[in-house]
């Protein structure tokens, strides 16, 4: 029987490892899922007693209206929090799963955009939520408090607005790993990603569509600030080695 071609058995090996780097992040997600399920509402709880709003000592100005909308918002929670768990091993499998085809001095672009997207930016918005959201409702409710009429809260809004600041760090930092990930891997045509139109739309659009309901009115201009950013980092990535200057070229593959 006559042995496949070498570039054939080279292109099956890649794809193999690409579907186990799928299936690896799948298992991974799900046993997030379900361990981050488990706390769900002691972080709730936790939190709550963190920001500064008065909700009374049995809660009683924290009102649900909406029974079915809070279970939603549980499960966006715990959806979040695991893909931000996820990110810094997705992208020690990205990586892994790059660095045969890639030139030493690309890994190190690759390892800067990997850095960026899916390490320093779940580390972003663990401060955030501790610290930044805490501080906008401290700072709402010292200079927006009325004496006259109480005050109540509700509970998904809150979350709401912390979910929506959340998806709007991943959408951004998503885009950035696609389109670098393009550059890295020459998939590019006149010095931009060949995808990039159709990435950063996709991004735009994502945001316009899913953003929670205390946005509106700031959909369109979060939307194309975060893709215009995006793209704009993105940029900073240069090219595969084949498209760069001979005596840059001097770098050998691994």
């Amino acid at each position: 029987m006559e042995a496949p071609p070498l570039g054939r058995t080279n292109i099956h090996r890649h794809l193999i490892d690409g579907h186990n780097f799928l299936k690896v992040n799948a298992i991974a997600f799900s046993m997030l899922c379900v361990f981050w399920s488990y706390f769900t509402s002691d972080m709730i709880e936790a939190w709550l007693s963190h920001i500064t709003i008065e909700t009374g000592p049995n809660n009683e100005n924290l009102s649900i209206y909406s029974p079915f909308e809070w279970v939603m918002m549980r499960w966006e929670i715990v959806l979040l929090f695991s893909f931000v768990s996820l990110m810094p091993l997705a992208s020690i499998l990205i990586y892994r799963f790059a660095k045969p085809g890639l030139y030493p001095r690309e890994r190190s672009y690759l390892l800067s955009v990997l850095f960026l997207t899916t390490t320093f930016v779940p580390v972003i918005i663990l401060i955030i939520w501790i610290y930044g959201i805490p501080y906008i409702f401290e700072f709402a409710t010292k200079y927006n408090s009325s004496f006259i009429v109480g005050e109540r809260y509700d509970a998904v809004s809150i979350f709401s607005f912390g979910v929506g600041i959340t998806w709007v760090l991943l959408v951004w930092a998503l885009t950035i790993l696609v389109l670098s990930l393009s550059r890295v891997f020459g998939l590019v045509e006149d010095g931009n990603s060949r995808f990039r139109i159709r990435i950063v739309a996709i991004s735009a659009s994502l945001l316009v569509l899913t953003l929670p309901v205390e946005y509106d009115g700031l959909r369109l201009v979060i939307s194309i600030a975060v893709s215009a950013l995006a793209d704009g980092i993105s940029r900073m990535v240069p090219v595969a080695m084949p498209q760069w200057t001979e005596h840059q070229h001097s770098d050998t593959p691994v």
